[in-house]
């Protein structure tokens, strides 16, 4: 048999006080679990885009900017089996586009790449 304190009827039928800080902490756990369900849902559904099955991804940094390139089929056929063109600065960028070219198992005619 257990026996309970004087009172403990009353106190356990009252209804329970929950104070500022509670609600604080309790905001801010909500408000954490939002955020982090926010970011595991964004970082699910995105992806990022790279160069395969008759696909080129590649970025061409410059002085002044850079950019994306993304071609898909006879596009990437054709941006593959062109020649190299420019000078020094184009080289990264040509073995870039070389590599891609590679992955997504398109030609590579140019000499510049390797």
């Amino acid at each position: 048999m257990l026996i309970l304190p004087p009172g403990h009827a009353q106190r356990a039928a009252r209804p329970l006080h929950i104070g500022r800080r509670e609600r604080w902490f309790l905001g801010s756990g909500v408000a954490l679990l939002a955020i982090l369900a926010v970011v595991l849902v964004i970082s699910l559904t995105s992806r990022q885009r790279t160069s395969g099955h008759g696909c080129v991804d590649v970025s061409a940094a410059t002085a002044i900017g850079g950019s994306e390139l993304y071609r898909c089929g006879a596009a990437a056929r054709a941006l593959c089996t062109q020649p190299g063109r420019g000078g020094q600065e184009f080289v990264s960028f040509q073995r870039a586009l070389a590599d891609a070219c590679r992955k997504a198992g398109l030609p590579v005619p140019f000499s510049g790449a390797r």
